[in-house]
């Protein structure tokens, strides 16, 4: 294995002390001109994202901050040491700039998503090779005959690597890192990153360096007539990231124009970076069957979200909403009401007797009965109104923008219905009735403190219509902001004044 640079010994005893100083960092990288060139070159570039000039280590170490500095140079001092290397097959040139490309697409890439710092990103992504230099390094007859076979560099090497020396130069990369003690954050995501391709995949810096080495073997192709193709970085990234075409395209656009300023930076004038007219005529050569799939995807996904919203949202007996589907509404349609005064209204309905009901038919007969009257209710509501099962044999219908006289006869036509309402169960006819509670709430000031008035109103009311001898409909009005009741008699509706179901559909 390769030695570290003096100047990298240096740091790394410096990355020991927990109170090293700015001007110690600048001490040591100040040793080396050729690196403290780079260094100030790297922070005065658009990758830096610095928006003033950096004249002196000092001043960047203040703008960029310790840590980010000590990596950046430790990972320029690494990658700069490579031009001994004597492997025949071995690209010093090309080698760099896809470090540099690494670098600059896992910065890129952990600035969209945020799945780590953007400096550090940047530094892994750099330093993210360096396995593939110490190996040519170690090994430089076995490794260039490696290299010779290889179809393109890097992503067709693991499995050659694998076969001929057991470790893959990943794997080589992180223990060599780790053996200089760099942060083992950094060794895991370096030594990790290409077993990280397969299966379920959560945010990492690994995953990250995966999408970025896709990138970069796409911009810097090692061999000039076979070029990695930029649908593994597009499908790789709509896979983990979620972009589509355009962003992809977007992305690499923007990661070429910075590998193209840091090939300057590190006097790489005969490596070559592909230009984006070539990466898009390539996409738009394979963008049908790539767009096909990111659509056949993205449809998928929808749809699985959708199934996932509707079964968090839906009572399975019933097919109506849940318990946790009516709070929220509940909650939505008070904060509408608060926005635009219009009264809310709220049933609360129960099955008469309904444990006498399965007691004698039995609970299958009692799930057929209840998902009955849910249906009953469903089809004879409003659009607009929201239709729950509140708790076993208990349901609620939220009715937006109503009066007393409306939620008066919706109420009683569910009533009239689930009396009229016939259900098969093997050889009998089940019938049943329910007990209705309705309440109005009118101006509202807190939508969660009329939430729980307006419950508790309509069930006193639901309550009352039992203890008068159900089958019928109890009404309080209204229900104010602070909860409080204005009027609290319970008037018990004239069922024979209302219309009956027969012809009703739901508007």
């Amino acid at each position: 294995m390769p030695t570290p640079p003096t100047v990298v010994v240096q740091l790394l005893d410096l990355t020991k002390k927990s109170d090293v100083s700015i001007q110690e960092i600048a001490n040591v990288i100040g040793l080396d001109p050729a690196l403290t060139a780079k260094v100030l070159r790297f922070v005065n570039s658009p990758m830096a994202g610095v928006a003033r000039e950096v004249t002196s280590l000092h001043q960047a170490i203040s703008l960029i901050g310790i840590r980010a500095i000590k990596m950046m140079a430790l990972s320029f001092a690494v990658v700069g040491k490579s031009k001994e290397v004597a492997c025949r097959e071995f690209n010093y040139e090309q080698f760099v700039l896809e470090s540099l490309a690494c670098g600059a697409a896992a910065r890129t890439l952990a600035s969209t998503t945020r799945w780590a710092p953007a400096q550090e990103a940047f530094v892994a992504g750099l330093l993210s090779q360096i396995g593939w230099s110490a190996m040519a390094r170690a090994l430089p007859e076995e490794y260039a005959a490696i290299l010779h076979r290889a179809s393109r560099v890097p992503r067709d090497l693991p499995a050659l690597e694998l076969a001929a020396f057991g470790e893959t130069y990943a794997t080589v990369g992180g223990q060599l890192l780790r053996s200089w003690n760099l942060p083992e954050t950094l060794c895991t995501a370096v030594c990790d990153f290409r077993d990280d391709l397969e299966g379920e995949l959560t945010p990492s810096l690994a995953l990250l360096l995966n999408i970025a080495e896709a990138a970069a073997t796409c911009l810097c192709p090692y061999r000039a007539n076979d070029p990695s193709e930029p649908g593994e970085f597009m499908k790789l990234a709509h896979q983990h990231l979620g972009l589509g075409e355009t962003q992809c395209v977007e992305l690499l656009g923007k990661i070429a124009a910075e590998v193209s300023q840091a090939r300057e930076m590190f006097e790489l004038p005969s490596a070559r970076v592909r230009s984006m007219e070539e990466i898009e005529d390539e996409i738009r050569e394979g963008i049908t069957e790539l767009g096909l799939a990111m659509h056949l995807e993205n449809k998928s996904l929808v749809l699985q979200q959708e199934e996932l919203l509707h079964r968090a949202t839906t009572d399975q007996l019933t097919g109506v909403g849940n318990r946790a589907a009516f709070d929220a509404r509940l909650t939505l349609e008070l904060e509408r009401t608060l926005r635009s005064n219009e009264p809310l209204g709220l049933l609360m309905i129960d099955v008469d007797h309904f444990k006498n009901f399965n007691d004698t038919y039995g609970h299958q007969a009692g799930d057929r009965v209840l998902h009955a009257v849910a249906q009953l209710f469903d089809e004879h509501v409003r659009k607009v109104d929201f239709v729950a099962r509140y708790g076993g044999e208990e349901f609620a219908v939220i009715v937006p923008s109503t009066r007393s006289e409306g939620l008066l006869y919706l109420a009683e036509r569910l009533r009239a219905g689930v009396e009229a309402l016939r259900v098969r169960w093997e050889s009998k006819e089940l019938r049943i009735t329910i007990s209705v509670g309705a309440a109005i709430a009118h101006e509202v000031m807190s939508p969660q403190e009329a939430a729980v008035a307006l419950i508790r109103a309509a069930d006193e009311q639901l309550y009352a219509a039992k203890c008068a001898g159900r089958n019928r409909v109890a009404f309080q009005n209204p229900v104010t902001s602070k909860g409080a009741v204005k009027e609290i008699s319970a008037k018990e509706v004239p069922m024979a004044k209302m219309p009956t179901l027969a012809g009703t559909q739901k508007k």
